[in-house]
């Protein structure tokens, strides 16, 4: 079974096809097999049923003008009919009666020797045995009926004794019919009871056969839905990860355990949707770094130059149109001292060491951006030049007191200037960087504004 499922959509189609015309198959030979046997039936009830059933008719009609004649020879016996001849008419009538007896069991036998009767062949037999029995009583009564006529007349006595033979003649006619009777109705019951059960077992069949059908048709149709389904939604992803430049959500990657078409084509979508999320993965880290090459120093991790060039040109436009802003260019005292006495790689620390305080302190609008050396500035959005300078205040006086182990103390210089009407990016670094030349001169470790 396992080896089954694992095998391919095709196949599996294949397979439930072949077991649903299988089933066909068997319904079909099953209901002709029924049908031939149906009607063989029939025919032998048409054979047995049909001419039993006439001789009853006329047995019975015969049994009532044998009454007629009993009576008749009563009459005659008693002399009040003289002109009756009842002697021939009885005697045709036993020949007649005897006929079909005789018809009935011409019937009987056929139906035993040729048809191989398929039911009650004991009531055959025993209809056979009464016909026998009647012909011998028939005899008897025959010849008791012969000699009471020679005797010219007969008495009381004997005419009681010829009736009650003729009772028993009619209670033997009498049971052959009703074992005739008995027979005809078990035929047709033993007939009808295999229609029935024809027709029960056909219906159920073909019901089986129908739910089957049904049943193998959801199963493709659901194998179709789930796994188109699943294709759909990993095309979908895809379509949305690169309209979104994202990596690929809920990728979980599992080989299927059936190995239909649909499933290798699942596969290889999801084998297709795990590199792609990859690639895409790898190209955000590689634009994310070529990002941060492109905007920031590379020692220091403050924007860097062209970040500034940029940055400066927005605000200047914002400015134009009714906005403010503040910079504030600063840069460590005395940085060369620390790189001639403490070595470059002090001095690439202390700068590393700066650039982390200082950002830790600004707001998240403010920009810090790195100059070149040991220079920096810093971009104030929506800042007027006395509340710059309150902020480089505050961190002159925490780079002051900074200390930091295996490093020298150090001070930072600060010239602010605000943004003036008519001002582009030379003109108002200019004037930061001679407010920063006066802080320089004028003792260093102060803030100065222009």
């Amino acid at each position: 079974m396992q080896l089954w499922f694992n095998t391919s959509l095709q196949r599996k189609i294949n397979g439930l096809l072949a077991v649903l015309l299988s089933f066909l198959f068997v319904v079909i030979i099953y209901s002709i097999y029924k049908l031939k046997l149906i009607d063989a039936e029939m025919h032998e009830v048409a054979e047995l049923d049909v001419p039993l059933t006439e001789v009853i008719s006329e047995l019975e009609m015969m049994q009532l003008k044998q009454h007629l004649l009993i009576e008749q020879f009563r009459l005659k016996n008693n002399k009040i009919k003289k002109n009756l001849e009842p002697e021939e008419a009885f005697a045709t009538q036993r020949e007649a009666l005897k006929y079909l007896l005789d018809r009935a069991v011409r019937v009987l036998n056929k139906s035993l020797q040729q048809h191989q009767v398929r039911f009650a062949p004991t009531e055959h037999q025993q209809i056979l045995t009464s016909i026998e029995q009647f012909h011998q009583q028939s005899d008897s009564f025959e010849k008791s009926l012969q000699l009471a006529l020679k005797a010219g007349s007969t008495t009381e006595q004997r005419w009681r004794q010829l009736e009650e033979q003729t009772a028993s003649l009619d209670q033997r006619i009498s049971a052959v019919l009703q074992h005739m009777d008995k027979l005809t109705l078990k035929a047709s019951r033993y007939t009808d009871k295999h229609e029935n059960e024809f027709m029960l077992v056909n219906t159920s069949l073909g019901f089986c056969a129908f739910v089957l059908g049904l049943y193998l048709t959801f199963y493709i149709m659901q194998i179709f839905r789930l796994r188109i389904g699943r294709i759909q939604a990993g095309i979908k992803n895809v379509h949305n990860a690169i309209e979104q430049g994202a990596p690929i959500e809920n990728l979980h990657f599992n080989r299927p355990n059936h190995q239909d078409e649909l499933s290798e084509l699942e596969n290889d979508l999801k084998m297709m949707v795990q590199r792609l999320s990859e690639e895409i993965t790898n190209r955000k880290e590689i634009e994310e770094q070529l990002l941060v090459l492109a905007t920031r120093d590379k020692l220091t991790g403050a924007f860097n130059r062209h970040k500034w060039d940029e940055q400066l040109r927005m605000e200047l436009s914002l400015a134009e149109r009714g906005g403010i802003f503040s910079i504030a260019l600063l840069d460590v005292d005395y940085f060369k001292k620390v790189n001639d006495q403490f070595g470059h790689h002090i001095g690439d620390k202390v700068l590393q060491v700066l650039t982390e305080r200082i950002n830790q302190r600004l707001r998240k609008t403010d920009r810090l951006f790195r100059m070149g050396g040991e220079e920096f500035v810093i971009l104030l959005p929506q800042q007027t030049a006395d509340a710059a300078c309150q902020m480089a205040e505050l961190l002159r006086e925490y780079i002051a007191t900074l200390n930091e182990p295996e490093l020298p103390t150090f001070t930072i210089s600060f010239g602010v200037t605000q943004y003036c009407a008519g001002d582009d990016d030379d003109s108002i670094l200019r004037r930061a960087d001679q407010a920063l030349y006066k802080a320089k001169n004028t003792g260093r470790n102060q803030v100065q504004v222009s």
